[in-house]
């Protein structure tokens, strides 16, 4: 065994396993202590007296060296959930290792302190053992509960039972209106067949009488058979008259009851879309107004990731509870900012301070987004400041072309980032009347048009520029962002756009549901799933994401005139929505107890393809997934203002 493999089994001895990871910066000094490189975001995996174990992804190439060298200096900056603040401390690499270089390089390193505070090093050590006393103190406290626990699943069982029955029944009345609709389209198939057989017969009629007419009257033999055949015609235009008219009647019944599914599927829905919305609303926080992204995560329970807040706050807008909102725009306001004044990607749902010290430019423009609906419908202009602060913000991440950086530093580009913006300065442009933000609009759609559409080929949609990764959302918000019209005008397909997404990124998968049978469920992954080697994975924020452009699709070609392509988008989005509905869990907490959820993805842990993994636990519900849904479901979309002439039907 070599003398490094040694050392770094050594190394790895002397720290102790953690099973609760926190997030920790770090940067590459040289000697003066002076910064080499930028900061890495990196987690925690192991931790102990004298260093700790991270996991680190997508270094650049200089850094990568200069993590192998164990004479590197690394500034830290340590977030544990109970500290006031970050820990600095410095430190060197002990050892490294490369899991993984595709789709990005990922590394687990140790690293042994070189300066770090008695009493900082203390706080951290505490807090592990305070972690494994409250785990040996629940083992402990198991027994006892074990009676109130038999009792609560007795009442969780009932809560399980009439969720299924509910869900059971739309999926069954899903099922029969497609029998229905089968039904009609055979109807109206017969209908117009019958319709050119008795207009084939209609002329035959006209042609025998004329000839009839034109017989020499001396000739009996020949008007009389011209006769008879007249008579049987007329006979089989009787028939065919009477075919037409059951065929009509039952038109009709079938009409009506497609009309009476579709009325008890809306109520249905609604009673779903009820539970789904209550869990939302007793999972806010009443401190800091935030919803944690994760129930039931061990790792992130308490995060609560700015862009889930704003899919929260656009639920609270749809239903007219613009105070809950107003609760989650209100901590933005004050909380701590960085990168010249970017939002941290995530939050502590219970303290509000900073969980992720990572600003994005995304998670920025989608609370801009949700402070706009809020304008827009309650005529409100309380924040419209804050997201025109947030568009001043965009302007020093964004090239000469009009193109939007990753955030501040970072050399990446987003598509969805930029079709984000797009949206946030065309709503500024109609909110404000601004002509500045209309040209900023143009410029991002000049941008994205140049640099993530491929006319030729595919994919249709690149995830950014320069990078043909396949990403699923891109596809949708393509369309939810931009519109079918919108989209030709820039030499691009909607259909293709749409067509693609549903042929390469539509999975069906086996969906081990935590309180019931597993089921075979249909919806969207990540990305294309034959390029990953874990199978399908169906994202459920990411389906409803597709249901939401299936329906503009509908209102796009029901406009146009365009019946066949609008039933088609339209059966496509009841199917994803029938297929989501399986998906549904009850909330694991006693606070949500009886209530819905959705989780994040159909598997736990699963690589997305895009840099980072599902959340862990099967009972996990996901703000971002039961979000999306209601909106998709609501005809809301997140991307354009939703006046109820404009809204997605």
């Amino acid at each position: 065994m070599s003398r490094d493999k040694k050392d770094s089994l050594i190394d790895r001895r002397r720290i102790k396993r953690l099973d609760h990871i926190f997030p920790v910066e770090f940067q590459f000094l040289d000697e003066k202590k002076e910064p080499l490189s930028g900061w890495y975001q990196a987690f925690s995996q192991d931790i102990g007296q004298g260093g700790l174990c991270l996991t680190v992804n997508h270094l650049s190439g200089a850094d990568e060296d200069r993590l192998r060298d164990k004479n590197s200096l690394l500034a830290l900056s340590i977030n544990i959930p109970v500290s006031s603040g970050a820990i600095r401390a410095t430190g060197r690499p002990t050892w490294s290792s490369k899991l993984k270089e595709e789709p990005f390089n990922q590394f687990l390193v140790g690293v042994a302190y070189a300066e770090i505070e008695e009493r900082d090093n203390q706080e951290i050590l505490k807090y592990i053992r305070t972690r494994q006393f409250f785990k040996a103190l629940a083992i402990s406290f198991s027994l006892l509960l074990s009676l109130g626990l038999v009792l609560a699943g007795f009442t969780s069982a009932k809560l399980r039972l009439d969720k299924e029955r509910l869900i059971g029944k739309l999926a069954s009345n899903f099922s029969e209106q497609r029998q229905l609709q089968r039904s009609r389209d055979s109807l109206k198939f017969q209908i117009n067949e019958m319709k050119f057989l008795l207009s084939q017969s209609d002329r035959k009629t006209e042609l025998l009488e004329e000839r009839i007419s034109l017989a020499k009257t001396n000739d009996q033999q020949a008007v009389a058979g011209l006769t008879a055949s007249l008579d049987f015609l007329k006979q089989h235009q009787d028939r065919l008259k009477d075919g037409l008219a059951g065929l009509m009647t039952k038109q009709v019944q079938v009409e009506t009851d497609v009309q009476e599914k579709a009325g008890e599927a809306s109520l249905l829905k609604q009673q779903i879309l009820d539970k789904l919305r209550r869990w939302l609303d007793t999972h806010q926080n009443n401190a800091t107004g935030l919803v944690a992204s994760f129930e039931g995560s061990q790792d992130t329970g308490d995060w609560a990731f700015t862009y889930d807040q704003a899919l929260a706050a656009m639920v609270f807008i749809n239903k007219g509870d613009e105070a809950r909102a107003r609760r989650i725009f209100d901590f933005y306001l004050t909380a701590e900012k960085m990168d010249g004044g970017g939002m941290a990607n995530a939050y502590y749902a219970s303290s509000g301070d900073v969980a992720e010290y990572i600003v994005h430019v995304g998670p920025n423009v989608w609370m801009g987004l949700a402070m706009l609906q809020y304008a827009h419908q309650t005529k409100d202009m309380k924040y419209l400041a804050f997201v025109e602060d947030i568009a001043s913000w965009l302007s020093t991440v964004k090239d000469k072309e009009g193109g939007l950086r990753g955030g501040k530093d970072l050399p990446w580009y987003s598509t969805e980032h930029n079709l984000d913006a797009y949206a946030l300065y065309k709503m500024l442009s109609e909110l404000t009347g601004q002509e500045s933000y209309k040209k900023q609009a143009d410029e991002t759609l000049a941008w994205l048009s140049k640099n993530a559409f491929s006319r030729i080929g595919a994919p249709a949609v690149k995830r950014g520029k320069g990078d043909a990764t396949i990403a699923t959302d891109t596809y949708a918000w393509s369309v939810t962002a931009i519109g079918p019209e919108e989209l030709k005008n820039v030499g691009m397909d909607p259909d293709g756009i749409m067509d693609f997404a549903i042929t390469n990124c539509s999975v069906t998968v086996e969906y081990a549901k935590p309180d019931g049978p597993s089921v075979l469920v249909r919806g969207f992954d990540f990305a294309k799933a034959q390029n990953l080697a874990r199978g399908g994975v169906v994202s459920c924020e990411w389906t409803a994401q597709m249901i939401l452009a299936l329906k503009i699709m509908v209102e796009y070609y029901g406009k146009s005139g365009d019946d066949n392509k609008a039933l088609y988008y339209q059966r496509l989005a009841d199917v994803y929505i029938a297929e989501m509905s399986k998906m549904i869990i009850t909330s694991p907490s006693p606070v949500g107890q009886g209530d819905f959820c959705l989780p994040y993805a159909s598997h736990e842990f699963a690589d997305t393809g895009h840099g980072w993994r599902t959340p862990k636990g099967n009972r996990t519900g996901s703000v971002a997934a039961t979000a999306y849904t209601i909106l998709a479901i609501e005809d809301f979309n997140p991307l354009r203002f939703n006046d109820e002439a404009q809204k997605v039907r």
